[in-house]
């Protein structure tokens, strides 16, 4: 019985719904959602990933998408709910800081993950996730198209250089290697926050589920947060729950821990 009020389920994708190992979602994870929906209960995907590579998902059916960590959220019709893009400023301030600090940066569009090159650090984020980035220019790439997420492949000593240059942004992380950098006032939470008003719904009738950093904004303001079993430390610290692990049947586990399944 759903003695919590939660209307809405929001899952992150990597190391939540997705395993870094398998590169699948569970089958227990298959079952709760349906038996979510079953009970009218909305399900989302809210993740840092585009939409065009949700499809390790795309069999799951759910009500909507939070993609590029609250910078893109759509229905599951593909109505617009909200988006916010990089002014060229920003981006270029990036690019700034690439050349004085020697790394380098994806830049994410609508169309894709774009990078100026293959690097190390490049390629072992997109074997991690098992997404390879388009090679590009990126100046044209940016010329062209809205960004809506950028992607220092950088350490957190880096990081702490940077970020002091970018007041207008906000850093997240999931990975010791790579970064993503949002909009301030754009992040996880935000996007639930847009999607359940969208709805008519409230914060504290949503759950959200993640394991990264950048899963600490909604985990900490959902009515119910749940850190997977796998999760980096940050993120267990604000949850109300730590359930096991993605390779373990976390989701099922904790969905059951509060009766909603």
């Amino acid at each position: 019985m759903n003695n919590h009020n939660i209307k809405a389920v929001f899952f992150d994708i990597d190391g939540t719904l997705v395993s870094f190992r398998s590169h699948t979602v569970p089958d227990s994870a298959r079952r709760a959602i349906i038996r979510l929906r079953e009970q009218g209960i909305k399900v989302f995907i809210a993740t840092g990933r585009l939409m065009r590579h949700t499809e390790v998902v795309e069999d799951i059916e759910v009500d909507g998408y939070i993609t590029v960590n609250g910078s893109y959220c759509i229905t599951a019709e593909g109505e617009v709910i909200f988006e916010r893009a990089f002014p060229r400023e920003v981006v270029e301030k990036v690019w700034a800081l690439e050349q004085k600090y020697g790394f380098q940066s994806a830049v994410m569009t609508h169309e894709d993950i774009f990078v100026s090159h293959i690097g190390e650090r490049v390629r072992t984020i997109a074997d991690m996730i098992a997404i390879e980035p388009t090679v590009a220019d990126l100046r044209e790439v940016v010329a062209t198209q809205p960004v809506l997420q950028m992607c220092p492949y950088i350490d957190a000593d880096t990081e702490a250089k940077i970020m002091p240059f970018l007041t207008e942004c906000v850093a997240s992380r999931w990975v010791e290697t790579f970064m993503d950098i949002n909009l301030r006032g754009v992040d996880k939470s935000v996007g639930i926050s847009k999607v359940m008003e969208y709805y008519g719904l409230s914060l504290r009738e949503a759950m959200a589920f993640g394991d990264g950093g950048n899963d600490v904004p909604m985990v900490r303001d959902a009515g119910i947060g749940v850190a997977m079993g796998n999760a980096c430390e940050e993120l267990k610290a604000v949850a109300d729950y730590v359930t096991l692990s993605v390779d373990d049947d976390g989701i099922e586990a904790a969905l059951q821990h509060y009766g909603l399944i």
